[in-house]
């Protein structure tokens, strides 16, 4: 397919040639010389003058994706992110290039606000269009019903990068996989250098595609844990007002909503977005202003500052300590495990607690069911639902539709005809051999009876993730962390000399936001306002000890 937009494939004007050419300099290359080649990473952002770009997709036989002209620019979002780009450029014809140092890529984007905004819509539909092309990236081949295999597919998907998956249940999956060496263990995923990986960690997996990036030990004025979207907003407020700003996440951005198959209450989005959309923006965004990400990184232990105006240390599992004033604690919480006979088994591998393409494409055409009665469960049901109409989406509440959800959801729910909606009832078993065949429901009503599908969704109720938090952190009675006013009607406010911050938890200069923070609403937009917020509070404690 070829890839044709004038949003991802627009021309620069006079004017902001202009503003890029004292940043560049020129580069004239002969017909066939490569300009940029798959697998480099941190490269040029390059301007065609004169000439033609082919850009080529080494992973399907190096076929002409593209063909940028005169005015036109090369890169998608890996300019930003500085990863590993996935295609080629070759010269058609004596070409004279302009070639920006990717380093200035950041200033010319809030140099001129109208040029950045170009820049990003480009780059962002051409990943997407990009996508849809079939064949390319990374070669990743696994059962579908496999929990590895699907490990290694949502942390792909979470970090933006471009994969193809081959199920080797099929004819030309088998093949490949036959051609990999047939390995006892799945997955096994083709780098784009021509490494391959047997059922790889996630470490060993962004090794293998080029997003991991060596933490040094350092030192910063805003630390982020966590990057839902109460973490990416404030990585982009911090970095935007000139806090140096360090992002960690254990698996990705996007945190629960990037989940979501769906967001359609958060404002400046009437048509909705998808968790994988938002998280896209945000990263791009807080990228934009110079904060940085790091994933897949555990933090270990958080040892807080001993006195006012000391540092607060973070460990990670990777061996480094990030030194920094203040440090935002944006967890989120993780959704309850269904307790059903037989749940476990198929964790990952039939059972999942997100709902995106990545689980949904296993089960195309196939009955499925999602449980629980939140906004999360309603955009998995319409998603399920769309997606695929010739299926049928079972609905499981325990109580009733409708109390917990937004109306329109609910209301849409109820007018889909391949919906089925469950109400008062529960999932007994998770009945199946090698795969999920059928789950047993139970109610006071009706007794026992069996439901014949392929897949559950859950979203069943959240619980924080805060395990690994110093025991002395105020917490309420679910495991929520007090902050502001809270802490001071818990007695455990330590400083007689302030009051804390309105995000401030028990521990001064700890600051929480989004689902880990007691009182919180589970919704995008509260979060992400939580974020906003926790950058004013980070900047009134910065003041208080410069």
């Amino acid at each position: 397919m070829s890839l044709s937009e004038e949003a991802a494939f627009p021309r620069l004007s006079t004017a902001e040639l202009a503003v890029l050419k004292p940043l560049g300099t020129a580069h004239d290359y002969v017909d066939g010389e490569t300009i940029f080649r798959a697998g480099q990473a941190d490269i040029d952002f390059f301007v065609v003058e004169s000439g033609l770009i082919d850009i080529l997709n080494p992973t399907d036989g190096n076929r002409v994706l593209v063909t940028h002209e005169p005015g036109q620019f090369s890169g998608d979002i890996d300019l930003l992110t500085g990863r590993p780009v996935i295609v080629t450029g070759v010269a058609r014809g004596k070409s004279r290039v302009w070639r920006v140092p990717g380093s200035h890529l950041r200033a010319l984007l809030n140099r001129v606000p109208s040029l950045g905004e170009k820049l990003i819509v480009a780059f962002t539909r051409r990943r997407e269009l990009l996508s849809e092309c079939g064949v390319y990236g990374l070669l990743v081949v696994g059962p579908g019903r496999c929990r590895d295999t699907n490990i290694v597919r949502e942390f792909l998907y979470k970090n933006f990068v471009p994969f193809t998956w081959l199920d080797p249940e099929t004819e030309e999956g088998r093949k490949v996989f036959e051609k990999l060496g047939s390995p006892r263990k799945t997955p096994i995923i083709e780098c784009g250098d021509g490494r391959i990986l047997v059922n790889p960690s996630l470490q060993e997996l962004a090794c293998g595609a080029g997003i991991w990036r060596h933490v040094p030990e350092q030192q910063v004025d805003f630390a982020i844990v966590g990057a839902g979207p109460a973490g990416m907003a404030a990585a982009v407020y911090a970095a935007s007002e000139g806090l140096s700003t360090l992002m960690l996440d254990r698996l990705g951005p996007g945190g629960q909503a990037g989940g979501s198959s769906r967001i359609e209450n958060f404002i400046g989005f009437p048509a909705g977005l998808t968790g994988a959309e938002l998280a896209t923006r945000g990263v791009l965004q807080m990228l934009k202003f110079g904060a940085r990400i790091v994933a897949p990184v555990e933090v270990e232990k958080l040892v807080p500052a001993k006195s006012a105006g000391d540092f607060h240390v973070l460990h990670l599992d990777c061996g480094a300590e990030i030194r920094c004033r203040v440090i935002l604690l944006a967890l989120g919480v993780h959704w309850r495990r269904l307790e059903a006979d037989g749940a476990d088994r198929f964790t990952g591998a039939g059972i999942y607690y997100a709902c995106t393409t990545v689980e949904a494409d296993l089960h195309d055409g196939a009955d499925v069911a999602v449980v629980g009665a939140g906004n999360s469960a309603g955009q998995a049901v319409m998603f399920l639902a769309e997606c695929c109409p010739t299926r049928k989406v079972h609905m499981l509440i325990r109580r009733t539709l409708g109390p917990g959800m937004s109306e329109y959801l609910a209301n849409r729910i109820r007018a889909t005809a391949n919906v089925v909606v469950h109400e008062r009832i529960e999932i007994d078993t998770v009945n199946g051999d090698r795969r999920i065949e059928e789950i047993t429901l139970k109610s006071r009503a009706a007794g026992q009876r069996r439901l014949p599908c392929s897949a559950v969704f859950v979203f069943i109720g959240a619980e924080p993730s805060a395990a690994w938090l110093p025991s002395d952190i105020g917490r309420d009675a679910n495991g929520y962390l007090l902050t502001g006013s809270d802490v001071i009607r818990s007695g455990l406010w330590p400083r007689t000399d302030r009051d804390p911050c309105s995000l401030e938890t028990t521990l001064p200069g700890v600051l929480a936001a989004g689902d880990i923070r007691s009182g919180s609403t589970k919704r995008v937009g509260f979060a992400v306002g939580d974020g906003s917020l926790a950058v004013t509070c980070a900047h009134r404690l910065l003041s208080i000890h410069p």
